[in-house]
């Protein structure tokens, strides 16, 4: 596994959301996320994320996974997506 992914994944259960959730989101299989999780150590801390709170998450506006700490106005979870983003959106105004 990537050491990209192990970094999201101890960022999203530090942030206590569920091994489920985190599988949804990363694209992964819950028992893998799981496995990892009680392999390395990472454990959920603070009170337990109601279904409200994921639901309303702020999401990446180009790959919609959860935005974790920073800033409250961050838009993108990477460089990567926000160039990606505005690639799509030039394409789109070209095309128009």
């Amino acid at each position: 596994m990537q050491e990209k992914t192990l970094k999201r994944i101890a960022e999203l259960r530090r942030e206590n959301y569920s091994y489920q959730f985190i599988a949804d989101t990363l694209g992964l299989r819950m028992n893998t996320v799981k496995s990892v999780c009680r392999r390395k150590g990472f454990v959920a801390l603070g009170r337990r994320k109601t279904k409200e709170e994921k639901h309303n998450a702020p999401l990446c506006k180009n790959c919609k996974r959860p935005l974790l700490g920073g800033r409250t106005t961050r838009q993108f979870c990477t460089d990567g997506c926000r160039a990606e983003w505005w690639k799509r959106q030039r394409k789109i105004e070209i095309g128009s």
